[in-house]
This record gives structure tokens, sequence and C-alpha cells, in this order.
């Protein structure tokens, strides 16, 4: 890829499609905007009866065509028709086709007969299994006997899997969840000079609260907000898990029982609202942000001693002020977000074994690991990363995604019905103080329970 392209992609990751790729690796169920119904599929084959295809006895018996649809649509092609450049020197007889249209559009791709063989997205995908759109990996992964899952960091592998045991997804890649990047300056301003652990929601309200200042009615030193990282159930998900939750706190797939008003997650929210509360004031930091400089956070302008951010924030940051500094979130809180690939049922017969092999290239192939973080900052989750490991040396970008993967144990709860739109409709009543948290919890539990008991029938 040249220069050029490459810089227009890195702008396009960090401005253009942030949004969709922190929403999509949310730690949110399954639904949402990529929901499908079996009537409108034109297939009516059981995605559990997919059969074990023998394994070709090298690349280049390997043949057809495949068409891969993503949750970045058109500003992904330069990038993605790179990276297959560097796929067919492998698998010189795959044919791969990048769709220009979005997982959103999926519906409108079928009702057309414009069927993609591949879907890469970011969530759980729940309604996809429901509606009989994509397939079970098991099989595939019993038939080839390169394949071995210990190649993955556990927790981005098992991503993958459902209650049952059922493998949906390999990893695209994985969002290390979350770098702390710092202005030492700052730090040092205010009476430290080392960055602390903050292995609970105390230490970190102690420690954050010295940095939350306003003089004469104006705001003039912050952090980042903890009600503001990437969306309201991101939020909730990393402080629980600071709070000792993990996902079967949250949501129990053996037991099909979601538990929100489980004591860890009220907590969590209950200090919430409280750091809001007693730090946050709506309009003196509305004030702030109009008087910093155009287009410049309150971490560059110098007005906030640090942020959490996805690694593309980070790197962005450190373009900004090469004098920042990293270190990762506390442990307790880290979690592997992500996108995966799945393979429909909707494709030709014949095309599934290329379908296959492309799939596990990018996941696990260590050349597709160097050039998706070479070109997109985009992490494998395979653990033999020779170039992460290269990187990890210089860039302090890489050295905290490297630390963090070795850390984080967790992963988000993969809710099979749809709950975050009720969430979000009520959770700024909560964070007001009209809905106390203890009460919104148990309503959402209720509301997601009725949900998988119905889904259930």
């Amino acid at each position: 890829m040249g220069k050029k392209t490459t810089e227009k992609f890195k702008m396009l990751g960090a401005i253009g499609l942030v949004t969709t790729l922190l929403a999509a690796c949310s730690g949110g169920g399954g639904g949402g905007a990529n929901e499908v119904n079996q009537s409108n599929s034109g297939n009516t084959s059981k995605n559990t009866t997919t059969t074990e295809a023998p394994a070709p006895t090298n690349n280049t018996e390997i043949s057809g065509e495949v068409k891969v649809l993503s949750i970045f649509g058109s500003g992904w092609s330069d990038y993605f028709n790179s990276l297959m450049v560097e796929f067919n020197k492998v698998y010189p007889n795959i044919k791969v086709t990048y769709m220009q249209q979005l997982t959103d559009d999926l519906p409108a791709l079928i009702s057309a007969g414009d069927n993609p063989d591949i879907l890469l997205d970011g969530r759980f995908p729940s309604e996809w299994i429901k509606d009989n759109l994509i397939q079970d990996l098991t099989p595939f992964i019993k038939a080839d006997p390169t394949f071995n899952p210990d190649d993955f960091y556990e927790p981005a592998y098992k991503r993958g899997f459902s209650a049952d045991g059922r493998i949906w997804q390999l990893p695209y890649a994985i969002d290390p969840n979350f770098s702390i990047v710092y202005n030492r300056e700052v730090l040092e301003q205010y009476g430290h000079t080392e960055f602390p652990e903050m292995n609970s929601l105390q230490e970190f309200e102690d420690f954050a609260k010295q940095f939350w200042v306003a003089e004469n009615g104006e705001q003039v030193m912050t952090t980042f907000s903890p009600l503001e990282l990437y969306g309201n159930f991101n939020s909730l998900l990393t402080f629980a898990y600071m709070n000792g939750a993990d996902s079967t706190t949250f949501y129990d797939p053996a037991t099909n029982k979601v538990n929100f008003h489980d004591p860890k997650i009220v907590e969590a929210l209950e200090w919430l609202v409280r750091f809001k509360r007693e730090n946050i004031d709506d309009e003196r930091i509305k004030k702030l942000q109009e008087s910093l400089p155009k287009n410049t956070s309150r971490l560059i302008a110098g007005k906030s001693l640090f942020e959490a951010a996805v690694v593309v924030h980070v790197q962005e940051n450190l373009k900004l002020n090469p004098d920042l500094e990293l270190v990762p979130m506390p442990t307790p809180s880290l979690w592997f977000g992500g996108h995966s690939m799945t393979m429909t049922t909707l494709g030709k017969k014949e095309n599934e074994a290329a379908a296959w092999a492309l799939m596990k290239w990018i996941s696990m192939d260590k050349a597709a690991a160097e050039f998706k973080l070479k070109n997109a900052g985009s992490v494998s989750a395979i653990k033999d990363n020779p170039y992460l490991v290269e990187q990890a040396k210089t860039d302090p970008a890489m050295s905290v995604v490297y630390d963090i993967v070795q850390r984080a144990q967790k992963t988000p709860p993969y809710i099979p019905v749809e709950f975050e739109s009720e969430l979000n409709a009520k959770y700024g009543d909560v964070i007001s103080g009209k809905i106390e948290p203890k009460a919104f919890l148990e309503h959402m539990t209720q509301f997601t329970q009725a949900k998988l008991d119905e889904q259930a029938k």
C-alpha cells in the first residue's frame, strides 16, 4: 500500500470510522442494527448441518470466489484490497471481492440476491445465529489439521463461542481496552511523581478527583469523564469490571440469566452517578470546551491530566504531543473488544473452503498480523506476533497494547437479545438523579430477562 493510501485509511480510521468501530466493539449483546428476519434470508437450511470437508493438501488446491461485507463499508476498500494482495501471494486461486456496502445493508443485499460469504463485524452475532444467516465453524476447525486454538489469546478466541460450545467467529483483530494517556507536566504540577495503579473504584476516585479543579466558578483542570468511555454500556462495563465483576456477573450463558442488579454492578453505577454529581459540572465543562482552540481536546490543551482511550486515539494524541505518557487502565478493568469474521449460510457451497482459508489467514497468519498493524493499527489476536513485539520496543502505544494483551482476561457479556436501546433511553435519567441506580438495574434485569425468556420459548 502506498503512503498516500495508508495515510488516507489512517485518517478514516481515526476520524470517520471510530464511532462505528467503538459501537461495534461495545460490550453489548446481540441484536441492534444487524437484525435480519429469517423470512428474508433466502436460505432455510439449518446452520447446524455443515459437514466436515477434507482439508486440501496445499494452498493452490483451494479455489473459489469469496465476497466480504464489513462494518466499515467503502472507507475500507483500499486497505482491504491491499491486504488481499498479500493473501493472494499465499492463495493465488481465490478471488476476493470486498463489497462497498455496510453490514447494516445486509437485508437489502439479500433481497437483491447479492449475498456475501463472510461478514466482518463487532458484536456477537446473536441475531444472525437466530436467523440462520451464519454457520457454526466447528466442522471447519475439526477438519483443518493446521488450526490450533492455542495460537490465540484465549479470551479473544472465546469471544466467538455461544453457550452451547459452538464457534461462530474468528477474530479479525482485538481492541485491548483501555490505555491511559496522561500529561506528566500536569501530574507533577499537582504534586505527583508517578501515575498510580488505581485498582479499585475508591482508589480511582481518590486520585482522579484531585484533578477536577474549579477556581472562581471556572473549570481549570479535569480528567476524562468515567461516564463517557465510548458509550454508556462500555462505561458501566469497565467500572463494574474494576469493581470485581466479569462477563458472567452480567449474564450467565449456562442458565440464560441476566444479572444487571448484581451488587458489583449496582455499586459501579452508584459510583459513576456520585462521581458525576461531586466533580463534573456540565455548564463549566461546556464553557471550558468552548474556550479551547478548534479541534483541540482538553488533554492536548493541558486542561486534563489523562484520558482512557482505544489504540487509534492514543496514537492520535501522541502525534499531537509526543511527550504524553502511557499506562494501562487498572488490570481488573481490562477487557478484549474487537472485530470478528463469520461465514454466512448465503454463499455457494463450493466457495466455503476458500472462505475458510481467507478467514483463517486473516485471523491467524503472521504476515496478515503485520500488515493489519502496520497499515490499520489493528492488533491480531494471535499470541505469536513478532511485528507487535518489535513495535512494542520503540512505540509507546504498542508497548502498552502488548502489556494489556498479556494482562487482560475478560471479555464483554454477549447477551443474546438487544437491550442497549432501553439502557440508553433511561441512562440519562439515572445520571441526573431521576431514577435510582439500583431501581434502574432491576428494571434492566427484568426487561432483558423477559426478552431472553421469550426467545427461549
